[in-house]
């Protein structure tokens, strides 16, 4: 089994590889799948990540949050108490290119206490029982192991590069109840591959900006 760090340079120089469009192509299908999720439909309150131009993209999800009410949060960092934590999102809340440039709220509205139904994460590297390799700083690991998402329903945005035959894990990493990807939904318990919907929703033109850097 590779180590932690030859996942991460493989998955880096997978990443490099991919072009705008493909990754805006991937990520619609994406974000369709995941939105076709009876765990999506049924949460009301929903934590995600404003994306990284080389990740999966969530900007359709934000759209479809604020379009049926749903609640939306987004890790964004404490220079305080140096670590992320969670902050409310409106359609008209400015954004900006935070700490290690990942986008966040210009001026963050702390949403704790709060606890979500539904959490989507970024990440390295994926496998289909939930594994997922981050960075290595361990900031989405703690969030998820949080009073605030520890019982939301944790699924894992990837593209299907990114997937890998087994993610290693330690006891403070935190497995994912499903893995989506542009080809299949893998969930955890029994690893089923699903069909990749259409999306009616469509991204707002403020983030166009923002998404495009």
């Amino acid at each position: 089994m590779m180590r932690k760090e030859s996942i991460r340079a493989e998955m880096r120089a997978r990443r490099t590889a991919l072009t705008p469009l493909g990754i805006r192509q991937a990520s619609a299908r994406i974000q369709r799948a995941v939105m076709k999720l009876p765990e999506w439909a049924a949460a009301r309150r929903v934590c995600m990540y404003l994306a990284l131009p080389s990740e999966a993209q969530t900007w359709a999800l934000l759209a479809a949050c604020w379009q049926t009410g749903k609640q939306v949060l987004v890790p964004a960092y404490r220079k305080k108490v140096l670590c992320y934590d969670l902050a409310r999102l409106r359609p008209d809340d400015p954004v900006k290119a935070g700490h290690w440039s990942v986008p966040e709220p210009t001026r963050p509205r702390w949403a704790t206490p709060a606890c979500a139904d539904l959490v989507v994460t970024p990440g390295l590297a994926f496998d289909r029982t939930g594994g997922r390799l981050g960075h290595g700083r361990g900031h989405y690991d703690r969030l998820l192991a949080g009073t605030a998402l520890q019982q939301a329903f944790k699924v894992g945005m990837a593209l299907e590069c990114q997937m890998v035959a087994r993610v290693p894990m330690n006891a403070r990493d935190i497995r994912l109840d499903a893995v989506v990807t542009e080809r299949a939904v893998y969930r955890r318990q029994n690893g089923h591959a699903n069909k990749i919907p259409k999306s009616k929703f469509q991204i707002p033109r403020k983030f166009n900006q923002l998404r495009q850097r």
